[in-house]
């Protein structure tokens, strides 16, 4: 969960989305608890992507989910160049 939705009254919107999905991203490739590089099993290009989703700082997060997939397509895509 995202640091806004321990707060009351926090403001819950798309920014708390893309931290649930770099969340996940972190459970799947990475360490849930642990997000260092070290525990990260993909390329760092994805993990640069999920790092920035998962910032605690919602300003420095991706602005929309859309935004977030859009850079984890072109990272994923750099893999395979």
């Amino acid at each position: 969960m995202s640091p806004e939705e321990f707060e009351l009254n926090a403001i819950i919107d798309e920014r708390t989305n893309v931290f649930n999905m770099g969340a996940m991203a972190f459970s799947l490739l990475g360490g849930e608890k642990d997000r260092s590089f070290i525990k990260w099993e993909a390329s760092k290009e994805l993990y640069e992507v999920a790092y920035r989703a998962v910032n605690e700082n919602r300003a420095e997060r991706y602005a929309s989910v859309t935004e977030f997939y859009d850079s984890w397509l072109n990272a994923a895509n750099a893999e395979r160049i």
